[in-house]
């Protein structure tokens, strides 16, 4: 995953995280608040019961837990429902109706910007060729060559031994089959594929294709065990290290993993 996407999800589930505190401090300076009504809004249920959807949401996106997406999307409908109430109830602002439509809007784009990153690479259910083996998050750039011998380069954003999720723009058609090549931790891979799920929009998702591997000699298929073992060491790098170390001491894990 790109730098500038992972910085963009963290702040997202960071600000989530942090939703007890940010939404009332946004809520009464958009809307005009009392400190006395903001004491009410605190006191109430329905206040914390949100906050513990933003909270978990927020979590689960840091960590890109499957369930992660579905909550999300429970806790921006929830966010929505409690703004429309303290709207009406205890906004003092003259321009609330509008500030509310600008929130709605505010809401509609990052969810918008939160799927088009993760719903599909990482979340979408149907893909179940893929569960049985582990996947990982990674970038990179393969080569697809069609059968008429056209070529394309796609970005490869997730991938496990048995397939891979591929950012692509142009259309290619499902059940189709391709070939691969791809660079990716010091090994070259060579191998057919076959389109089993073509993601079509660019609206909630990463337009793309789910590839999974057919053809693949020996050499090939060891050189994809190689790449998912030192994946799986960099993510236990990452869990274990991420919160207890500094980037340089974090990046000198990482190079001894690369060997």
């Amino acid at each position: 995953m790109k730098q500038y996407i992972t910085k963009f999800l963290k702040t997202v589930s960071l600000c989530l995280m942090a939703f007890p505190v940010l939404y009332i401090v946004a809520v009464a300076t958009l809307f005009d608040i009392s400190l006395n009504s903001c004491g009410k809004i605190l006191l109430s249920p329905s206040y914390y019961l949100v906050s513990g959807f933003a909270v978990i949401s927020g979590y689960g996106l840091w960590e890109m837990r499957r369930w992660s997406w579905f909550l999300f999307m429970a806790s921006q409908g929830l966010i929505t429902a409690q703004t429309a109430v303290l709207v009406f109830g205890y906004a003092e602002s003259h321009h609330r109706l509008f500030a509310f439509v600008i929130s709605i809007f505010f809401q509609l784009g990052l969810i918008k910007r939160v799927a088009s990153e993760i719903f599909v690479p990482y979340l979408f259910p149907r893909i179940r060729w893929w569960e049985s083996n582990p996947r990982y998050k990674f970038s990179a750039i393969a080569q697809i060559v069609r059968k008429s011998g056209e070529t394309q380069d796609g970005e490869i954003l997730d991938i496990s031994g048995a397939g891979c999720f591929i950012k692509l723009r142009n259309d290619l058609d499902q059940d189709e089959s391709i070939s691969l090549i791809f660079s990716m931790l010091g090994e070259t891979i060579r191998c057919k594929g076959l389109v089993v799920w073509l993601t079509e929009s660019a609206v909630i998702h990463p337009r793309g294709i789910g590839v999974k591997f057919t053809e693949i000699t020996k050499s090939q298929k060891r050189a994809l065990r190689i790449i998912s073992k030192k994946l799986k060491k960099i993510a236990y790098v990452y869990r274990r290290y991420r919160y207890l170390t500094n980037q340089d001491e974090f990046l000198k894990q990482l190079e001894k993993v690369g060997g």
